[in-house]
């Protein structure tokens, strides 16, 4: 088994760069995030750049293509304190981040190709959701936490805490709002109903995020919690003050003006500290006895 690189390279104070003005056509990567913890060599593919292995500490941007091989893993911490961990085997594409700390909107997008997720809503789905657009469905995750199971013909989505997650296809809605429920659906199919995953069933997608799963602390998710960025970040509370992050301020909530802005971290890293968005209830925990992280309040 592949140790795990710990991340140790995130600052919690976050720069915000004036507007630069370029010449025409000229464009500039946009910053969301950054790599915090990978086990293997897991890829990145900027837009109009050369793919390169994600390390940790390594920043990425809007429209990025994140790849990992059998033995990959990656966790990614983005500006607003939003985790995403992705399994061995996976395909996602950062399709679009933006957020003002200072107006509290904020909206991000994913495209998940293929592999398992767990996505740990940070401040942006404290009220806009988060979606994620996969090849049989569209889910938005609300203020909470959520594993989805990604195939070519059929998509799984677990709520583990939180407001609301939502899956539609087909022009179908499903709706779930209670802990350790799941949802499936197949391409071309509109999906089924909310139901209590077996006994065990998610032992497979829990082992393919977590190399150490069943260990609280282990894995990507316990390597994140040294840099300290999630709790200075989703760890704030909504009303938090602070500069743009990734872009300018979407017009209304769940629409967007688009990534903008060129954000940097700095300082130096922080050591210690436990990855946790924020205090809340200890969410019920569906998830075959990994340690899961708590949502933002």
């Amino acid at each position: 088994m592949r140790k795990i690189r710990g991340a140790f390279l995130v600052g919690a104070t976050i720069l915000v760069l004036p507007m630069v003005v370029g010449a025409p056509g000229a464009a500039i990567a946009q910053r969301i995030g950054i790599t915090s913890a990978v086990t293997g060599d897991p890829t990145g593919k900027p837009p109009d750049e050369i793919e390169r292995v994600l390390h940790v500490g390594i920043d990425v941007t809007a429209g990025e293509v994140v790849t990992t091989g059998a033995a990959d893993r990656a966790h990614l911490l983005f500006l607003d304190g939003t985790a995403l961990t992705i399994s061995n085997q996976a395909q996602v594409t950062l399709d679009r981040f933006v957020y003002d700390a200072d107006q509290k909107l904020g909206d991000l997008a994913i495209t998940a190709t293929k592999g398992v997720f767990r996505l740990v809503g940070g401040r942006i789905s404290k009220k806009t959701p988060v979606i994620v657009v996969t090849p049989s469905a569209t889910l938005t995750i609300r203020g909470g936490i959520a594993m989805f199971s990604v195939e070519p013909t059929k998509t799984t989505a677990t709520f583990v805490f939180g407001h609301e997650m939502t899956m539609t296809s087909q022009g179908r809605t499903q709706s779930v709002t209670a802990p350790g429920f799941q949802v499936s659906t197949f391409l071309g199919q509109a999906p089924g109903p909310a139901m209590r995953p077996a006994r065990g069933s998610l032992a497979d997608n829990i082992g393919r995020l977590e190399a150490g799963a069943g260990r609280p602390g282990s894995g990507a998710d316990g390597a994140a919690k040294a840099t300290g960025f999630a709790d200075a970040n989703s760890g704030k509370g909504p009303n938090a003050p602070g500069p743009i992050q990734g872009g300018p301020a979407p017009r209304s909530p769940g629409t967007a003006n688009g990534p903008g802005g060129q954000p940097r971290m700095g300082g130096p890293g922080i050591g210690g500290g436990g990855f946790d968005p924020g205090l809340g209830p200890a969410p019920l925990n569906p998830l075959g006895g990994a340690s899961a992280p708590r949502p933002v309040p």
